[in-house]
């Protein structure tokens, strides 16, 4: 069941991020980053209806606030950077480097990973980085890669400290993690000087993106609470397969062969790490 929510986060994380990143084109990351949050509440209340807590710790509470400031950060580098470079590219730079972090971490606490899980999660690295090995990869700026980077580095923190919070918490660490961020979202819009408004055109854009952005966090937080994280936040680091699809599909950027095999390659984890 963990590697079910694991996987359903990627899916939609997926397409969130490419709505996100689309939105990102017209309006300024922090903008788009933070109205995202603020349209995911609906579903983040529901989450609260629906998952059973029957005791919330003050701990909980403390990881998911901690998660929620970094989470934010890391969404609005992952906009900017989806924004100003292809997608097909990007995408899987930061899932590549989102992924890493937690495995590292889950090696340090000595968290049991079999021989085949470990399989899974080589391919999943490895699917990643073809997705990314396409003609205009050496395009990608120093300063658009120092983002990528930045942006899978607050992923994966983020999957580790949604993972210390306790299955008895539900989706209350979520709400905590909110409940910091939309404020710092906000203080970060007016900082910058940027007008918050959004533009007739891009409120379903945003709205949609918001929508489906919770829907991932609240899976993925079940899938670490309930298993291990090393794999989870791998499966839900296969999220740039979607997001992939959908710029090949709505964008028509055209994949290479070499995505077409880093596609492969990623069923092959999701499978092994599945099992």
């Amino acid at each position: 069941m963990p590697q079910i929510f694991a996987l359903s986060s990627a899916v939609l994380f997926g397409v969130a991020d490419f709505l996100g990143g689309v939105a990102t084109r017209r309006l300024a990351a922090w903008t788009v980053a933070t109205w995202t949050q603020i349209f995911g509440i609906p579903v983040l209340l529901l989450g609260v209806l629906i998952v059973d807590a029957p005791a919330v710790a003050r701990s909980d509470i403390l990881w998911g606030a901690s998660a929620g400031v970094i989470g934010l950060s890391g969404l609005a580098l992952l906009y900017a950077t989806l924004a100003a470079g292809k997608m097909s590219v990007v995408a899987p730079i930061i899932g590549a480097g989102a992924a890493v972090v937690p495995v590292a971490f889950a090696v340090v606490v000595g968290e049991s990973i079999n021989a085949l899980q470990w399989g899974g999660i080589a391919l999943a690295l490895i699917a990643v980085i073809l997705l990314a090995r396409e003609p205009g990869v050496d395009r990608l700026t120093p300063k658009l890669f120092t983002q990528a980077m930045a942006a899978a580095g607050a992923f994966g923190a983020f999957f580790i400290l949604m993972g210390q919070t306790s299955e008895a918490s539900g989706v209350w660490p979520l709400v905590a993690a909110r409940s910091v961020s939309i404020p710092v979202g906000i203080a970060a819009v007016l900082a910058t000087g940027v007008r918050p408004r959004i533009p007739k055109g891009a409120w379903t854009l945003v709205a949609l993106s918001g929508v489906i952005d919770m829907a991932a966090n609240i899976a993925i937080l079940l899938a670490v609470q309930r298993g291990p994280i090393g794999i989870n936040a791998v499966l839900g680091s296969l999220y740039p397969v979607f997001t992939v699809a959908a710029a090949i599909l709505f964008l028509r950027e055209r994949p290479t062969v070499t995505q077409v095999i880093g596609i492969a390659t990623a069923v092959m984890a999701i499978i092994a790490l599945a099992a």
